[in-house]
């Protein structure tokens, strides 16, 4: 049963012009154990009310509502305060623009509403009731991570960059390995993009539903000239090609093997509240490549990555985390932050420049 640190139960808003939806929804989550119900709302603006009077756990909001469009209020909710939000639509699916654009915006999933044909009232329960425990195990670690904070650093990580020592690394690294989650769909291109000219491997871990990683990595290949690929198991990783973990159940590692890098997928369970999770992926980068790697976390609800980044940097990786103020969620790097795990603090615009300052090269003049 999931629960949050109040004991109670999981309390979800549903934000939806449909009164026939909001039946459905509030009786699928009310049936599924540990999450109830606690308000519903029939347009934007109204889900906005809702939101500061009950204070949901977790919103699940349709894209089309009058008045303001639904991607609005996920952007307002993000960017003002920040929770789980779950998109549940009938306008959308794997590569459809305004999905791309909810997951760009932070959204943690997408899901389809029945139609009667392609996608089944049975499907869309058992897809809802799953999103529900991502969504909460997402908040749950969020309010961990706050709490950590709270008790062992009184003070707050800091917004604005830090300069911190690096270890030099010219001519070493072999790896560059990426983490995000919430916001993180345009943060990990504008990562990969601004380091394209190094042609060197990378491995990115970005939370997101199954089925819509194929067409991230196929988006970020347009957008960086880079080979970018869902990771296969048992793929060898070579200069200017990139692999993204496939959504789904399994794990991404890294392994090096005879001066070749091997990518890895194996069944597990959530780690960090996630699968993949970043800290499986930058765990294994510690161990295989020690100080030749390059670790960046980047935005992100939750604490995702920060242990794993810890780790990287005791095996003498550099690593680097976004800074608050360019995030759209500050979890994730605030917590890798508050364990030590960073090296330096960097705005997004300035990540590519300050990986390729490390290789001792000259960042590359974006141009668009």
């Amino acid at each position: 049963m999931s629960m949050l640190t109040s004991g109670g139960p999981v309390k979800v808003l549903v934000v939806d012009d449909s009164v026939l939806m909001q039946k459905l929804m509030t009786q699928i989550v009310n049936s599924t154990p540990g999450f109830q119900v606690i308000g519903v709302a029939g347009s934007a603006e109204e889900g906005w009310d809702a939101i500061q009077d009950l204070r949901p756990d977790i919103l699940t909001l349709d894209m089309e509502l009058p008045g303001r469009h639904g991607l609005k209020l996920l952007a307002r909710v993000l960017k003002q305060d920040p929770l789980p939000v779950l998109i549940v639509s009938a306008f959308g699916g794997p590569g459809a623009d305004n999905t791309i654009q909810a997951l760009e915006l932070g959204a943690i999933d997408f899901i389809e509403k029945p139609d009667g044909a392609t996608h089944t009232l049975e499907g869309f329960m058992k897809h809802v009731a799953a999103a529900l425990q991502r969504a909460s195990a997402s908040r749950r670690l969020m309010a961990a991570a706050k709490e950590m904070v709270t008790q062992q650093r009184p003070q707050s990580a800091p917004a604005r960059p830090v300069a911190v020592h690096m270890p030099a690394n010219h001519g070493k690294v072999s790896l560059i390995a990426i983490g995000a989650s919430t916001g993180g769909v345009p943060a990990v291109q504008t990562v990969m993009r601004d380091a394209a000219h190094l042609r060197l491997p990378i491995a990115v871990v970005q939370h997101m539903p199954a089925g819509y990683t194929a067409k991230f990595a196929a988006r970020l290949s347009a957008a960086t000239g880079l080979d970018v690929r869902e990771a296969a198991d048992g793929e060898r990783l070579r200069p200017g090609m990139a692999v993204v973990a496939p959504g789904g159940l399994k794990h991404l590692e890294i392994e090096e093997r005879r001066g070749e890098l091997i990518c890895h997928l194996k069944d597990a369970p959530l780690v960090s509240g996630h699968c993949p999770s970043v800290d499986v992926m930058f765990h294994s980068v510690a161990r295989s490549l020690g100080s030749h790697a390059i670790g960046a976390l980047l935005t992100g609800m939750g604490r995702d990555g920060a242990d794993g980044l810890l780790a990287m940097r005791k095996a003498g990786a550099a690593t680097l985390i976004q800074s608050g103020e360019t995030c759209v969620v500050n979890g994730m790097p605030k917590a890798a932050f508050e364990l030590g795990a960073a090296d330096r603090v960097v705005p997004l615009d300035q990540i590519g420049g300050a990986i390729a300052g490390l290789l001792g090269e000259r960042p590359q003049q974006r141009t668009a």
